[in-house]
């Protein structure tokens, strides 16, 4: 891993990209890449042979990357716009120009409406909503470059429906969902597609560790939500997010794709069935 501030990092199992791989002259670049779900995704497109450059606000944080020549890590705050005109301009620098944006970064707020104060309120849009706003338009100019491009906006289910105290979360989530939707049809003529993928339970981010650590009983419960009886791996999501910007999703556009093992399908009044 090639570090933007300087530091290089010792090599912790990431696996490294094959000369039959490189070459795709492909430039992507992912927000929330410590861990989670952003990883997985820098981790698959490097594997696939795009040329990643993994964004968070912590160097240590992106330790994982080490050795991989087609990763290169930053530090930035996403909720500053000269940060995202600067790791846009990164991407053009380092890659050559950019072909996929991943805005992934995001962060938790439950509790109900009298115990989330405003400033926790504006603290998560402004991670979970300015944000993606700021990378969006941080990015339009380099995929106008290339002629075209895409953009992923990690959403949540809980971007498509509600869940009781989880109303603020819920609400950022909503806003992204509306963003990509809208503008999916006004930049579509540029082509430029925009969307938004929607996981259910996930394994493995900052969201869940504590539920994983020390809850084992909710953790089990929860799963048991889901008609596939089980968590997603970070790299589902991954997969679900390489598919939107892999040319087998070009007529792929405006859309908040679920990847929650059918948890969304149904109306929650009856569990899912567990075998007969």
């Amino acid at each position: 891993m090639r570090c933007s501030s300087g530091a290089v990092s010792p090599s912790t199992g990431v696996v490294s990209v094959t000369s039959e791989q490189q070459g795709t002259g492909k430039v992507a670049l992912v927000t929330g890449a410590a861990g989670g779900i952003g990883r997985a995704a820098a981790e698959r497109l490097a594997r696939s042979g795009w040329k990643v450059v993994a964004v968070d606000r912590d160097v240590a944080a992106l330790n994982w990357a080490g050795g991989d020549a087609n990763i290169l890590a930053h530090v930035a705050d996403i909720t500053a716009m000269d940060a995202n005109l600067g790791m846009v301009a990164l991407a053009e620098d380092w890659g050559g120009g950019l072909d996929a944006m991943i805005l992934n970064a995001a962060i938790p707020l439950g509790g109900g409406i009298d115990e989330v104060s405003m400033e926790a309120l504006e603290r998560a849009m402004a991670v979970n909503f300015y944000g993606p706003v700021m990378g969006i338009k941080a990015s339009l100019p380099a995929l106008r470059k290339r002629g075209g491009g895409s953009i992923v906006v990690t959403a949540s289910m809980h971007g498509i429906v509600g869940e009781a105290e989880n109303w603020a979360y819920v609400s950022t989530k909503h806003a992204v969902v509306g963003m990509v939707k809208s503008l999916a049809r006004d930049h579509g003529w540029e082509g430029i597609r925009i969307n938004a993928v929607c996981p259910g339970l996930t394994r493995g981010t900052g969201m869940t560790r504590d539920i994983e650590a020390h809850a084992s009983e909710i953790y089990a419960n929860l799963a048991a939500t889901v008609p596939l009886q089980r968590w997603a791996e970070p790299d589902e999501m991954a997969a679900a997010i390489e598919f939107l910007v892999s040319p087998a999703a070009s007529f792929i556009n405006g859309v908040a794709l679920p990847v929650d093992g059918g948890t969304g399908a149904g109306s929650g009044m009856r569990p899912p069935l567990k075998g007969r």
